[in-house]
């Protein structure tokens, strides 16, 4: 599928907001100049920075599982250029204060060679300026907003806004031309709603196409703060506006009483929710039938994805978790390909150094065939080109996959970023 998403006249910079940190915290830390020595025979330091506990563990837990995972992987088939791999890793408590702390710490105390870290975009945009301070190579494996150029940052997860352009394009062919948007309140939420109210006027495009279907917004979009459990207000606005389809684009545990909630009104018979932030913390397996069945969700993977990747994946990680039921969930293979696209690099760069690992990464030669279809790095803009799904939320708590769209590109972040010509961006850019 091919979807033209992505200009130079819809974008502008983003600033960054640093996070202070306590200085006394790092105190007797060692200097930058004796890190990253990774001396032959010992083990690799490798960090991790995600959620284990507080608000959004619904996503944290799947992605921290698929990192042991991987790193348990690696080591018992004799690690990575003959070195075994030692994670260290903290519970950032869904505490965005905490990932700046937590990353100088991998970064100066422990020497890491990679840091994977951040769910939200909050932290992700936190964990930034400590990245470009000291030169760090991360990875951050979580499906979000678009738009990241940063020289020493990889993004594995997909973009939502040509998951968005696939939601627009089948609501308007089958469904209506009203929306009402609500979204979570932070940089992710306020920059997908940018995406969404130029794609969904524009029938899925960034531009108008003669005689397509364009879509109008029905009452006032609503940014949601992830503490906000009652939806009662919201749902009285929706019901007034009476719209076609609900955008939900929600985050975390609490936001999941908007669907139960919304259920329990008799809406979700009456009125479509889709989501392309829904599914990424295994969101479905939480909300009963009655509460998710039918809601329309755009992403890179589902559980149901039938590939030979996926299923010995699925096999391997329910043994691995003692758990026969256990499902990976999006944010956990995003997170296992990120992982898998750092040791890639590492094996063809001969070097866990980040000059030489970035180097291969930028080469546009890494790709292989992961649980959610064929990825493959996209050099300039160090986003993946990735397999997209459209599917609904079934009788059973799983998934009915829709339709199938091969090689994404992250077209809306290609439109402005080319590291290998200009390597000295650090922004974020998004839709004006």
């Amino acid at each position: 599928m091919s979807t033209p998403i992505g200009r130079r006249a819809f974008l502008k910079t983003a600033g960054l907001t640093a996070v202070a940190v306590s200085g006394g915290s790092l105190a007797g830390l060692p200097s930058l100049s004796v890190r990253r020595s990774h001396a032959a025979g010992k083990p690799v330091p490798v960090g991790s920075l995600l959620d284990k506990t507080g608000v959004i563990t619904n996503y944290g837990r799947p992605n921290i599982a698929a990192t042991e995972f991987f790193i348990s992987e690696v080591n018992a088939k004799g690690g990575l250029l003959g070195r075994p791999l030692e994670l260290i890793q903290y519970d950032t408590q869904s505490d965005t204060a905490k990932y700046p702390e937590y990353a100088k710490k991998l970064i100066l105390e422990n020497q890491v060679a990679v840091l994977h870290a951040g769910i939200t975009s909050a932290s992700r945009e936190a964990v930034r300026p400590v990245i470009n301070e000291f030169k760090q190579l991360y990875f951050y494996n979580q499906a979000y907003e678009g738009g990241v150029c940063d020289k020493y940052v990889f993004l594995t997860g997909h973009s939502h806004a040509p998951a968005m352009a696939v939601l627009a394009k089948h609501a308007l062919k089958n469904i209506g031309t009203k929306c009402y948007t609500i979204a979570a309140d932070y940089n992710f939420g306020h920059i997908a709603w940018k995406w969404w109210n130029i794609l969904w006027k524009n029938g899925g495009t960034l531009e108008p196409v003669a005689g397509a279907k364009q879509g109008q917004h029905v009452g006032k979009v609503e940014f949601i703060p992830l503490d906000v459990t009652d939806f009662n207000v919201t749902i009285n606005r929706i019901q007034e506006a009476k719209p076609d389809v609900v955008l939900a684009q929600l985050v975390g545990s609490n936001h999941l009483n908007f669907y139960r909630q919304f259920a329990a009104a008799g809406l979700k018979s009456k009125i479509q929710v889709m989501s392309t932030s829904m599914g990424g913390g295994n969101e479905n397996l939480y909300l009963s039938p009655k509460e998710g069945e039918g809601i329309l969700v755009s992403t890179s993977y589902f559980d149901e994805v039938e590939n030979p990747t996926n299923r010995a994946l699925q096999a391997k990680m329910k043994k691995f978790m003692n758990d026969p039921n256990y499902k990976i969930g999006e944010g956990g293979v995003e997170t296992y390909n990120g992982w898998t696209f750092w040791a890639k690099g590492v094996e063809k760069a001969g070097s866990f150094e980040r000059e030489a690992v970035t180097k291969a990464l930028e080469s546009g030669s890494i790709e292989f065939d992961s649980p959610l279809g064929k990825v493959k790095m996209h050099g300039p803009t160090h986003h993946v080109v990735y397999t997209m799904y459209l599917g609904a939320i079934n009788d059973k708590q799983g998934w009915k996959v829709l339709e199938k769209f091969t090689n994404v590109a992250p077209v809306d972040t290609m439109s402005v970023c080319d590291l290998i010509k200009n390597p000295n961006q650090h922004t974020q850019y998004q839709p004006k």
